[in-house]
């Protein structure tokens, strides 16, 4: 009987821990559509920092400092209250969207007309000190 509850406590733990891991956490952003070529720059949990695209980041690893004050203004954005996809009225077809992902949300926008969205979106560009190629 102790063994069964002890095996079972194991195969909880190693599922609670699987659960965990599928967990997204930290941050990306990035360009997908349009006629330019994409790209995605992600900032793990850690602070580590990876590219992928046409673009250059100037720094690859964020302090805890740097991460605490990007999640302050993810919050005061009120970024979980942000549509998931909005179409800029305006906004050419051609014209690229950005995404932004905080955690395992991410959120879309077509065009320039979430002041928001922007706002978090120039906190990660500087934050890695993007620059693109």
């Amino acid at each position: 009987m102790l063994r069964a509850i002890l095996v079972l406590g194991l195969v909880g733990a190693a599922l609670a821990s699987g659960a965990t891991a599928s967990t997204q956490a930290g941050f990306a952003l990035g360009r997908t559509g349009g006629n330019i070529r994409p790209f995605t720059v992600a900032i793990a949990a850690d602070g580590s920092v990876s590219v992928s695209g046409p673009v250059q980041v100037g720094r690859t690893k964020l302090t805890r400092a740097q991460l605490a004050a990007l999640t302050k203004i993810a919050a005061d954005t009120r970024f979980t209250a942000l549509p998931k996809t909005t179409n800029c009225a305006g906004t050419l077809p051609d014209v690229a969207s950005t995404f932004v992902r905080v955690g395992a949300r991410t959120v879309r926008v077509h065009g320039e007309c979430v002041p928001r969205y922007a706002r978090l979106w120039r906190a990660l560009t500087a934050a890695v000190k993007l620059s693109s190629t």
